[in-house]
């Protein structure tokens, strides 16, 4: 474009009517359009994103810190730092949807200044990047990210002279009152034109005389799109795998060399703790102001036996792969859920024993924690959640189609609504549960898990250790549900020591029933000590067989058995008389279910084995010898959550106080139906009593009156 002489195409007399500005500005527009368009047949980006990547990829290619006036801005200038403030000062910009904007602007009698929310904003994205990476984030993790997920070359730090001889333009704009000076400062500052024209000349040049602006511009976007999940959550995976590796050119691509398996988890735990810290700090824009969010609350627990579970289930399934690999395929009976062993030829070398390949961890990955999607969701946070436009309405944004967020969820409990807020204790995540391992790695699990809410319905450790008041929290909450376990150590007694385990289901508990009932959305887990694991049911997401109830209707014993995924059967039901099992079970036959809560929590049991869910223990410390077999074990504590969003939770919380509404009514009714019943009885002598025996005496004396008669 800078090529092009006007005078070559315009005369003096168009010039100086302005005819060659207007025309300038059309062909500058239809260029961009061009580019866009271009851009956008090689990258999953809409087109205002590409172009708020290419406003922010020219300047970080010219090294300029962000215009902001935060005190983090000395204690954190990586270039992620800057990545974060730029994208903030870009913010709700939108060219392509500019008509909109002046309408909503001029029907406003308040006309709030975007370019000020926009720096507000970046200041408040630059001030908790400088925690983040000082307290959250493991030491060199946001320079590995800057080169290994975002493509992003390390510039020169500029200097606080050099940065304060040159004001940006943008602090002067603060002031602006006007919507058309608004926008006329915004398509002056916003413009992308010099990347357009590089990037335009290079295209329409050989294909092989790309140059390197252009090159670094395309590898930027590429970067962009695989780490923030545009390419697909196993695209993202391999990027958690290579900024986990040693900060080194062999493993930094995460192909060529292997990464300990206690890195990519550390990373990935760090990295959901930053965007839960993240959002919340983003929402306080839309509060009232001095909020603020305590940083020490996302600070990673340095508890690593709760850790050691998460990676030994993830070297146990690399040991299972190589065996598999090796020419020991088909060894069905190798369980990955067991304490890997490292003493023998058919392991791991001892060398070696703690590093997982790519392709390793992706499989465990896909299997085990298929919502692991760590990286995405803090980037998206970062660049999405600090635009005031995207989440002024109270909201969080929408994540892109494809990518699921990965939060640590906020723990509630039922409270009088002119209480206080306080957060409900835990026997399972000790406070703070903002930075809760176990937390981290259940949710990882299951999209329902980290939809962001778990309320408690039951704690042993407030209600009493009582199976009955388990059963009356869950029987008619009309959502997704998790009941945690910890067993006694009984470990003297030959049996299983203590150990965390439970089940997950989606299904309500919504009825009593000697049949199980649920569908394929559920799983059983073990969460410690022994290696994590989860058994999810074998059918693979069939729920045939299943009535219009989700009771299992199917007649083969041998099919029925395979759906046999959840069970409730108070004794209350039958009177005792039914001779199944009186509980809470899960898998296994009616009578003996593979995980058995009892009703009075003597009999409780657990095997490893069933038709309906994957092989593997859920009990740590058994003995080899009993590991397959039914064992029993004491409950320590319990704790049943009702999990989803704000919605979903909310909905089932009342469903089950309409349900319970409706059962006190129908009792309400037999007690009455009841009572009548009752005084007619002892009125006609059915009921042998001294109650109306007067009237009898009455009747019997001589010149006695008729009761009867008197009363018509």
């Amino acid at each position: 474009l800078s090529c092009c002489s006007p005078s070559s195409r315009y005369s003096p007399d168009e010039i100086r009517m302005g005819n060659y500005a207007s025309s300038s500005a059309e062909e500058s527009k239809a260029n961009e359009r061009k580019a866009i368009r271009s851009l956008g047949d090689r990258y999953p980006l809409g087109d205002a994103e590409l172009r708020k990547w290419c406003w922010i990829h020219e300047r970080l290619s010219s090294a300029t810190q962000p215009p902001v006036a935060t005190t983090q801005q000395s204690q954190s200038s990586s270039t992620l730092s800057s990545l974060a403030g730029w994208s903030a000062i870009y913010g709700d910009y939108n060219p392509y949807n500019r008509r909109s904007q002046s309408q909503s602007n001029s029907e406003s009698n308040n006309i709030k200044n975007p370019i000020r929310i926009r720096l507000d904003a970046a200041n408040k994205a630059l001030e908790a990047i400088g925690n983040v990476e000082q307290h959250i984030l493991p030491d060199g993790l946001s320079s590995i990210m800057d080169r290994c997920a975002l493509g992003l070359p390390l510039k020169a730090k500029v200097s606080s002279q050099q940065s304060s001889s040159k004001i940006d333009p943008i602090h002067s704009a603060k002031s602006l009152t006007k919507i058309e000076e608004i926008s006329d400062f915004e398509e002056s500052y916003y413009t992308i034109t010099s990347c357009v024209s590089q990037y335009l000349a290079s295209s329409d040049s050989s294909p092989y005389a790309t140059s390197s602006t252009t090159q670094s511009l395309e590898d930027f976007l590429e970067e962009i799109s695989v780490s923030c999940g545009r390419r697909g959550s196993r695209a993202s995976l391999s990027k958690l795998f290579a900024i986990s590796g040693p900060n080194d050119n062999k493993n930094q691509q995460g192909k060529s060399g292997k990464v300990e398996a206690s890195a990519v988890i550390r990373t990935a735990y760090c990295l959901t703790l930053t965007a839960s810290y993240l959002k919340q700090v983003a929402a306080t824009m839309k509060r009232k102001k001095g909020e603020t969010v305590n940083w020490k609350e996302f600070v990673p627990q340095n508890n690593t036996q709760n850790m050691q579970s998460m990676v030994d289930s993830l070297l146990n399934s690399a040991m299972k792969q190589r065996r598999d690999r090796g020419g020991m395929g088909g060894n069905f009976g190798f369980d990955y859920s067991r304490p890997t062993t490292t003493s023998n030829a058919a392991g791991p070398s001892n060398n070696d024993d703690t590093t997982v390949s790519l392709e390793e961890f992706l499989e465990w990955a896909e299997t085990t924690t298929p919502m692991m999607s760590a990286l995405p969701t803090f980037l998206f946070v970062l660049f999405a959640f600090f635009s005031p436009a995207l989440s002024g309405d109270g909201k969080v944004p929408p994540f892109p189609h494809g990518v699921t967020p990965l939060w640590i969820p906020s723990l509630t409990i039922d409270q009088p609504i002119q209480s206080k807020y306080t957060s409900p204790t835990s026997s399972f995540f000790p406070a703070p549960s903002s930075s809760s391992f176990d937390l981290f790695a259940l949710c990882c699990t299951s999209l329902t898990l980290a939809s962001g809410r778990w309320h408690r319905l039951f704690s042993s450790e407030a209600n009493g250790l009582s199976c009955n008041r388990l059963m009356h929290s869950l029987l008619g909450y009309g959502g997704p549900t998790i009941i945690l376990i910890r067993s006694k150590d009984l470990s003297d007694k030959g049996e299983c020591g203590s150990g965390v385990f439970g089940v997950y289901t989606f299904t309500p508990w919504s009825q009593e029933s000697s049949g199980f009932y649920g569908n394929s959305d559920c799983f059983l887990f073990r969460l410690g000590p022994d290696p994590m694991a989860v058994y999810r049911p074998k059918g693979g997401g069939d729920t045939g067989g299943m009535d219009a109830f989700g009771t299992n209707s199917t007649t083969s014993n041998e099919e029925s058995e395979t759906r046999n995924y959840m069970y409730f059967n108070p004794e209350a039901r039958s009177k005792g008389y039914d001779g199944l099992a009186h509980g809470i079970g899960f898998g296994g036959t009616s009578d003996s279910p593979r995980l058995f809560i009892d009703e009075v929590l003597d009999g409780c049991r657990a095997a490893s084995e069933d038709l309906t869910y994957d092989k593997g223990p859920l009990l740590s410390g058994l003995k080899e010898s009993i590991s397959n077999t039914m064992s029993h074990f004491e409950v320590e504590a319990i704790e049943a959550w009702g999990v989803g969003t704000q919605q979903v939770v909310n909905g089932s919380l009342l469903a089950r106080d309409g349900e319970r509404e409706d059962a006190q009514k129908r009792i309400r009714q037999a007690m009455k139906g009841a009572k009548g019943a009752f005084l007619e009885d002892m009125q006609s002598g059915l009921m042998g009593n001294k109650n109306f025996q007067h009237r009898d005496q009455m009747r019997g004396r001589d010149g006695g009156c008729d009761m009867d008669e008197a009363e018509e």
